[in-house]
């Protein structure tokens, strides 16, 4: 009886470390870390829900828009 239960008792801790919440670093988007993609913008791994969130951070980068992309995303923090 006492393995069932220390079965049991591991299962729903690990459903709830594995269920630990995230912001995509783009949209905002709350996500299960365990679903986390992430990409590497600005020198740093940042988290993203979805490819096509990966997608524009790539493009932001690849087109040198680093700087103006984060200061609007600041204005915007601000602002909401």
């Amino acid at each position: 009886m006492a393995f069932v239960f220390s079965a049991l008792f591991e299962t729903k801790f690990f459903a709830f470390k594995s269920s630990e919440k995230t912001d995509c670093f783009h949209c905002g988007e709350k996500m299960r870390k365990s679903n986390a993609l992430t990409t590497s913008f600005d020198g740093r791994m940042q988290p993203v829900c979805c490819h096509g969130c990966m997608a524009i951070l790539r493009t932001v980068e690849q087109n040198k828009l680093v700087a103006e992309y984060m200061k609007n995303k600041v204005s915007q923090t601000l602002s909401g």
